[in-house]
């Protein structure tokens, strides 16, 4: 259960950063494409860039705790 659980996380976790990503991407380019004519979607954009941001930031509160034991061992490593 523990390894699907994991899984399921970090496969959510990355459709969120993906879809935060392109919604940044899309309001950051938005004043320069409306310069030239061309409307994007903004408040479509900053609406899922805002919700989804923060399912992000909880869901990886989730991710830490579940993968807790892998990072200490990777801390220990660091530190030897």
């Amino acid at each position: 259960m523990s390894y699907k659980l994991r899984m399921w996380v970090s496969l959510t976790l990355f459709a969120l950063w993906l879809i935060t990503g392109i919604t940044g991407i899309i309001l950051l380019i938005a004043p320069l494409a409306a310069q030239f004519g061309l409307t994007l979607p903004v408040s479509l954009a900053d609406t899922l860039h805002t919700y989804l941001g923060f399912a992000f930031f909880g869901l990886s509160f989730v991710h830490i705790a579940l993968n807790w034991s892998a990072m200490k061992a990777y801390f220990r490593k660091l530190r030897s």
